[in-house]
């Protein structure tokens, strides 16, 4: 079949150039940031006319951070790579009154506009200060398509689950992962299986639900094998939660979905700090269908969620107040289940595998396992077992003003969870329990340095660690299945069917350990009308995978009869078969972004990505948009 001319090499080659053109032929400057923000203006005097040299401070409320540009020739500014937050902006010249505007409100990816008007001192004998509203100015400059959620949202919208990316679903373009059992009622005893791990956690804009890129504060926050997030920090501890669907910029690759970037909140100049807990409980659920079906009450449940946030500003002797800041959060769920264990056991007692005796004699009866294996008596058992949740999720930030042009970032986190809650009871006896665990750690520290008003350059560094896995509660003695025969008919709510499982059930069991190494960089510049944004992001990720399936033998019998004589039908046994895996990922940029007019701009890039555990050789993607006042726009990926 003849290839289609849009996967051909040469038509590939051919963008390659013609992108290679574009950058050529203008001044090399930066494409929108999505992870900060940044305040693009223009000031005049009373009659339109540009005052050259006039000095912009832009001041975020929280730390008292500054940054200060100089009005250019053409009476334009342009300040980038600004932390999201509220500022105070102050514009003042020779012979003018200075001009203040407060609470102006950015977000992440966005860019506001502020046209100053100054008037002559000998006009205007006080300060003009202007007050902004609460909500942030729409930046008509954004070619980006997404959404972002900021602190005000997060606080506001009521969530049970009390993690920020259900909060995602508000945002258009966001839906369920394929074969999702989010919103399914809960009735573990008859199905406690849950959507594949591989199958992601959300879709973005029609895109494959395991294709999304997560990250905290820029840094890659990802499980890769598994396709969800690496660590989720308290709702408390949250900034903000950006989305982009789609038409990011060349600075941004590993995803053919989306991508969400959660911004940590920081400490500020006041010490302020929250203590709350929620609390659940089981007369608030209704019971279950399998249970009302025999006649048993609703499963014990108490769910308490306790937490703290604490921040302000840290001191140091010998060193300048108001420098360093520090916010702190810790958030406790404990979640207090149980699972129905409602089965059929043998009467009699094989003493080289003991098994708890029936519950209730009043339905005993006789197995029908056929002609090819024996038959024994049997009876009901029925036990409530405790199934506890405990997650934790704990979070620091230090931020550091070196200098009015050089702040550092510093980030813990850690998250602990053990979950027994996916124990479906049923036919599994207690010590075939099984438990989720997760437990991740992560340090990393962001550097922001400002070279003069036109550059910026911000370095991040991460080191990560990630164990998840699904343990027994020992490996020494082995798994029994029997196959349960029962003689009731098929009709007959206490007919049982399936097969019962004993012992230390490692028939599911696995560990992982994942541990990863990045280091990020992002050089901005600005000249005239362009903005150029060229960096690099490197890591490297080993993840080992030990199966410990079978680990401890399981034997297997066709009836309760084959149990008590000590005659199986099959046993099998893994020997911990273990694999290891190391990716080494390069992925480099230049994007320029040129604004022609005041309602034209274009943007032009290329991106090249690399990864050591695939054959690739598709790894250029040059990216292609123009924009005219938001009604037409062309993407061009690869």
């Amino acid at each position: 079949m003849k290839p289609s001319p849009l996967t051909t090499p040469a038509l590939l080659r051919t963008t390659f150039v013609v992108v290679l053109v574009f950058l050529s032929i203008a001044p090399l400057t930066s494409a929108q940031d999505l992870d900060g923000a940044g305040i693009n203006g223009r000031i005049v005097d009373q009659n339109g006319a540009v005052i050259a040299g006039a000095l912009i401070t832009a001041t975020l409320n929280r730390t008292g951070s500054i940054r200060k540009v100089t009005l250019g020739v053409d009476g334009r500014f342009s300040i980038r790579q600004l932390e999201p937050g509220t500022y105070t902006l102050r514009v003042s010249a020779d012979g003018f009154a200075s001009h203040d505007k407060s609470d102006l409100l950015l977000i992440a990816g966005q860019t506001a506009f502020i046209e100053v008007k100054l008037f002559p001192q000998s006009l205007a004998l006080d300060p003009v200060t202007i007050t902004a509203s609460d909500e942030a100015a729409i930046d008509m400059t954004r070619t980006v398509v997404g959404g972002t959620l900021t602190t005000r949202e997060i606080e506001v919208l009521p969530i049970s689950s009390r993690s920020a990316l259900d909060l995602l679903f508000t945002l258009p373009g966001v839906t369920e992962e394929p074969l999702s059992t989010r919103d399914i009622a809960e009735d573990r005893e008859s199905n406690h299986a849950g959507s594949p791990e591989e199958a992601g956690i959300f879709a973005v804009a029609g895109g494959p639900a395991y294709s999304n890129n997560l990250t905290i504060d820029g840094l890659d926050n990802n499980d890769d094998r598994a396709a969800r997030e690496r660590f989720q920090p308290s709702v408390e501890a949250i900034e903000e939660v950006q989305v982009i669907t789609n038409q990011f910029s060349a600075e941004y690759g590993r995803a053919s979905g989306g991508r969400i970037n959660i911004k940590t909140r920081g400490g500020g100049q006041t010490l302020h700090g929250r203590a709350f807990a929620f609390f659940k409980d089981e007369a608030l659920n209704a019971n279950t269908f399998r249970n009302n079906s025999r006649g048993l009450k609703r499963l014990p449940l108490q769910e308490h969620n306790p937490g703290f946030t604490l921040g302000g500003p840290l001191f140091f002797p010998r060193y300048q107040r108001d420098r360093t800041f520090f916010f702190t959060s810790f958030e406790l769920t404990k979640v207090l289940d149980s699972a129905l264990i409602d089965t059929l056991v043998p009467v009699q007692q094989n003493p080289r595998f003991p098994l708890p005796g029936p519950t209730m004699l009043a339905g005993l009866r006789t197995e029908d396992a056929g002609s090819s294996s024996a038959n024994a008596e049997i009876a009901s058992f029925i036990s409530v077992i405790p199934t506890p949740l405990r997650n934790q999720a704990f979070t620091t930030r230090i931020d550091h003003q070196f200098s009015q042009t050089h702040n550092g970032t510093i980030l813990y986190q850690l998250g602990r969870l053990k979950n027994l809650r996916q124990f479906g009871g049923g036919n599994r006896l207690a010590e075939a329990l099984q438990a989720k665990t997760r437990n991740s750690d992560a340090v990393s520290y962001s550097d922001s340095y400002v070279f003069s008003a036109q550059t910026v350059n911000q370095a991040r560094l991460q080191w990560a660690r990630l164990t998840p896995g699904v343990r027994a509660g020992g490996l020494d003695s082995p798994v029994v299945l029997i196959t349960l025969n029962d003689p009731l008919p098929a009709n007959d709510p206490g007919r049982h069917t399936g097969t019962l499982v004993a012992g230390s059930s490692t028939a599911g069991a696995t560990d992982r350990r994942e541990a990863r190494f990045q280091i990020q960089d992002v050089l901005t510049h600005l000249k005239g009308e362009h903005t150029l944004r060229t960096g690099f992001d490197f890591q490297i990720i080993r993840s080992t995978f030990i199966d410990l399936a079978d680990a401890s033998g399981t034997f297997s019998f066709a009836s309760a009869g084959d149990f008590l004589a000590n005659t199986p039908s099959r046993f099998r046994q893994n020997f911990r078969g273990e694999s290891s895996q190391r990716n080494r990922y390069l992925g480099f940029f230049v994007q320029d972004e040129w604004r022609g007019a005041a309602n034209l701009t274009m943007s032009f890039g290329i991106r090249y990505e690399r990864e050591s555990i695939i054959d690739d050789g598709s790894n250029w993607a040059p990216r292609l948009r123009k924009d005219r006042t938001a009604r037409w726009r062309w993407n061009f990926l690869q």
